[in-house]
């Protein structure tokens, strides 16, 4: 079979290929030499978008772990270079990263839309690269603001280590050039844990978490304050609000059509959001823009860093980049602590949440680079999140469309 075969079989059993409803139709737009591997850059023309991915590939004569071959021949196996050790420190010295003391690396599991490389330094692990397989023209936003945060001292981010960049030809700029990231280093935390993993274990325990939940506001505010700071505000004009409001009524639309339980709720949803646009707005400004306890992680004795910038990968780079409302960060936070309460379950599972949500909201509000907090807009806020998850789990979990239809209502009554 040839190498190309190969390799669109293989990136099709990746969680992070995007294409799941098709087969890959690849066209090879660049083969680039890296350290100890070739950077195959892959136009993927089958789904409704075409799709670049990013797919380094190494020459080894001993497979390794199976499920990094993607093609043998007489000289031996091609392999996805992530877990070729030369590549991926020759990466971290693309980079600037000092690489000197490294002793080993290993490629983490479970990833969905990238690829994570841990580091070690005399058996310790030290470092964190981030490969991207997804790529877009311009800066990636994970690097745009952690490299701020991280330059402006911010406490609640890894610090930033370096990124590289690359190109491709692309016939639609004039420059006939496209530039975008193609990963970038962090420290790595030791022992942290994930943030919905912590939560969801108190919420089954009957653990009380709003002291976690405070500090997580904390860490919120303290990051939207940094944001705002280095990247800047503008004022949320007339235009602003309307494209906001179109988008909110969009998303129930779809959310009316497809599940009766909102269809019902349609009224009652839509004047919250007509509400909200009759408020004063605060300044828009650069957030996180897809905030849950998943992209939180508890550093023992450390309270908590924020990750996972990226924003949606499919997005092109210039959407990520538009500025938003700093509370819809916290309507997805106070979203994510009731799906841990109900999750976790019990009699006392919405208590557990409401408790949490006032301790994240009350400590957010009074720490420094918080953003004022109109209920109205909050409100209206994480109910456009309930009605995205309602529309989310009655395509895929439908045992679970009880959690957002649970939210709508406590949001309405």
């Amino acid at each position: 079979m040839r190498f190309a075969d190969d390799l669109g079989a293989w990136l099709a059993r990746q969680r992070w290929y995007a294409g799941k409803s098709h087969e890959p139709r690849l066209r090879i737009l660049a083969a680039q030499p890296a350290t100890g591997a070739t950077r195959y850059l892959l136009m993927d023309d089958a789904g409704a978008l075409p799709t670049l991915y990013h797919v380094p590939v190494a020459r080894v004569a001993e497979p390794g772990e199976a499920d990094a071959v993607i093609h043998r021949d007489d000289g031996g196996y091609l392999v996805d270079a992530a877990r070729h050790p030369a590549f991926a420190v020759g990466m971290l010295a693309e980079m600037g990263v000092d690489a000197g003391r490294v002793t080993g690396s290993r490629v983490l599991g479970g990833e969905q839309s990238n690829t994570s490389i841990v580091f070690e330094e005399d058996g310790r692990p030290t470092i964190i690269l981030k490969l991207f397989r997804t790529l877009h023209h311009g800066e990636n936003p994970d690097v745009t603001v952690q490299r701020v945060l991280s330059g402006a001292g911010s406490p609640f981010v890894p610090r930033f280590l370096g990124s590289l960049d690359g190109e491709w030809p692309d016939v639609g700029r004039g420059s006939g050039v496209a530039h975008g990231t193609l990963g970038f280093a962090q420290e790595f935390l030791r022992g942290v844990r994930d943030g919905w993993e912590v939560a969801l274990e108190a919420a089954r325990e009957r653990r009380d978490f709003t002291e976690a939940a405070h500090d997580l506001g904390i860490a919120v505010a303290g990051v939207h304050g940094d944001l705002g700071a280095t990247l800047g505000t503008t004022a949320a004009g007339a235009d602003d609000v309307a494209s906001t409001a179109a988008a909110w009524r969009r998303r129930l639309a779809t959310a009316a059509a497809e599940v009766p339980a909102v269809a019902d709720r349609l009224g009652a949803i839509d004047a919250v959001y007509r509400a909200a646009t009759e408020r004063p707005w605060p300044p828009l400004q650069r957030i996180h823009g897809d905030l849950h306890l998943g992209q939180v992680l508890a550093v023992p004795h450390g309270g908590w860093r924020i990750v996972d910038f990226e924003g949606e990968p499919l997005r092109p780079m210039d959407e990520r980049a538009i500025p938003d409302l700093p509370p819809r960060d916290v309507a997805g936070m106070l979203r994510s602590f009731h799906y841990a309460g109900a999750v976790g379950g019990g009699p006392d599972a919405g208590d557990w949440a409401v408790d949490c949500g006032t301790a994240f909201v009350a400590a957010y509000s009074a720490a420094a680079g918080s953003v004022a907090l109109d209920p109205v807009l909050l409100r209206a806020l994480v109910l456009d999140k309930a009605v995205y998850e309602a529309v989310y789990e009655a395509r895929n979990r439908p045992d679970w469309l009880p959690v957002p239809l649970a939210g709508i209502d406590a949001v309405l009554a």
